[in-house]
């Protein structure tokens, strides 16, 4: 299969709006607790996290320069730091959210081709939330939506959530379950040590292993509590592979399984309604085992842009020893039938 002729679309690629991600920091300062230490750690974390603001800002030109380089058709775009999902005044979280989908939306219509979207949604009212989701699946046309972390350090499997699950599976659109930031207590208590400098703590506690731990753990919650039984038709995403999740599913299984009254094995429940993706992490040894514990049917494409930019995002599907057809299913496929693109 040449380079020209496999489709590619990417389905965890970020943006960010700067008047909207400008309130939220400035409404997350005024009701922070952090010491001045931690938040210039945390500034520092950002400038080697994305060091060139302005191209998760750009939803046009440089973002699609990158798409005609690297051979990628279309990025499904979600909000990236600073988004208003965890903003705690009810009120404020609504209209950011509203005002990012809605500008996400605009900017579809302008590329149809080469985008789509997912839903940014105001978690401290779960009944709100799950109205935006329906207004911006129903009336904007968008495609899922992405749900971040925590809320307040909750999981989402707590019940007061369940209206946006309820409401993704009456819409038969997924969630993407995206890693966020982890709560301070356990930032300091696991990966914080005066034997390394503190922003290798803060890297260690986020993008460099905790927050994937973390958020891996939040996927093992929902299927845990129950949801798939109540909602079997729901789907999910978890990135970077699964978010260490598919290494254990055997264990999961073996042990935690015991000590539960579900219908079906965890592993079960994970490889019929979890879809991961690599969200960058471009490893063969990874996508062949992926492949051998969920199959290509539940494997998506994406290259976590613009944290990663990795023009060699096509051509690494291409040339892994795995069949054309697979090649297809994760390249395209998988997403086309999944977002009903």
């Amino acid at each position: 299969m040449s380079y020209s002729t496999l489709k590619i679309i990417t389905t965890e690629e970020h943006f960010t709006l700067k008047e909207i991600s400008q309130k939220v920091l400035a409404f997350n300062a005024s009701k922070s607790t952090s010491s001045a230490s931690s938040n210039q750690v945390q500034k520092e974390l950002m400038s080697i996290a994305l060091p060139n603001t302005d191209v998760i800002e750009d939803i046009a030109a440089l973002r699609i320069k990158f798409m005609d380089d690297s051979g990628i058709d279309m990025q499904i775009l979600s909000y990236g730091p600073g988004s208003p999902q965890n903003i705690t005044d009810k009120i404020l979280a609504l209209d950011l959210c509203k005002q990012a989908n809605n500008e996400l939306a605009r900017l579809i219509k302008i590329y149809p081709n080469r985008f789509s979207g997912l839903a940014v949604l105001p978690m401290a009212d779960p009944i709100a939330a799950s109205e935006e989701l329906e207004r911006s699946v129903n009336l904007l046309g968008l495609k899922g939506a992405m749900l971040s972390g925590t809320y307040k350090g909750r999981f989402f499997d707590h019940p007061e959530f369940l209206p946006v699950f309820y409401k993704a599976q009456d819409l038969n659109i997924p969630l993407y379950m995206h890693p966020a930031p982890i709560s301070e207590n356990i930032a300091s208590s696991y990966y914080q040590s005066d034997q390394w400098p503190a922003i290798a703590g803060a890297m260690f506690a986020g993008a460099g292993y905790g927050w994937h731990l973390d958020s891996g753990i939040g996927i093992i919650r929902l299927i845990i509590s129950g949801i798939f039984d109540k909602l079997p038709a729901l789907k999910l995403i978890s990135g970077h592979w699964g978010e260490m999740v598919p290494f254990y599913l055997n264990r999961l299984d073996d042990q935690l399984g015991k000590t539960l009254k579900l219908d079906r094995k965890i592993s079960e429940y994970y490889k019929s309604s979890i879809y991961i993706t690599p969200s960058g992490l471009f490893s063969e040894a990874q996508l062949q085992f992926a492949i051998s514990q969920v199959g290509s049917d539940r494997i998506l494409y994406s290259g976590d842009y613009p944290f990663l930019i990795d023009k060699n995002t096509k051509s690494f599907l291409e040339n892994v020893s795995i069949s054309n057809e697979d090649k297809e299913k994760i390249g395209y496929k998988n997403a086309e039938s999944l977002f009903h693109l």
